[in-house]
C-alpha cells in the first residue's frame, strides 16, 4: 500500500514538472518601429521626441533647459 501512494505522488510530481516546463516563455518584445530622434535646442543632445519638451519649433530635453531657452 505504501508502495502504490509514493508511486502516485512520484507520478504527480512528474506531470506538474513538465506542465511547469513545457509552458510557452513569453518572449522580450522590442520595438520594432525606429523612433524620430531630435535635439536639445539648449545642450545638443538628442532625444526621442515622444519624450522631448517642444516650444515652437524648438526640442528640449527637460524643462530647465526649456526655461533656459526663456530667460535667454
Amino acid at each position: 500500500m505504501r508502495t502504490l501512494v509514493i508511486i502516485i505522488v512520484l507520478a504527480l510530481v512528474i506531470m506538474i514538472a513538465r506542465r511547469l516546463l513545457a509552458r510557452p516563455q513569453t518572449p522580450v518584445k522590442r520595438k520594432s518601429i525606429s523612433e524620430h530622434m531630435v535635439q536639445c535646442a539648449n545642450c545638443g543632445i538628442y532625444i526621442p521626441e515622444q519624450e522631448a519638451l517642444q516650444r515652437a519649433e524648438r526640442y528640449y530635453c527637460s524643462q530647465a533647459h526649456l526655461d533656459e531657452d526663456l530667460h535667454e
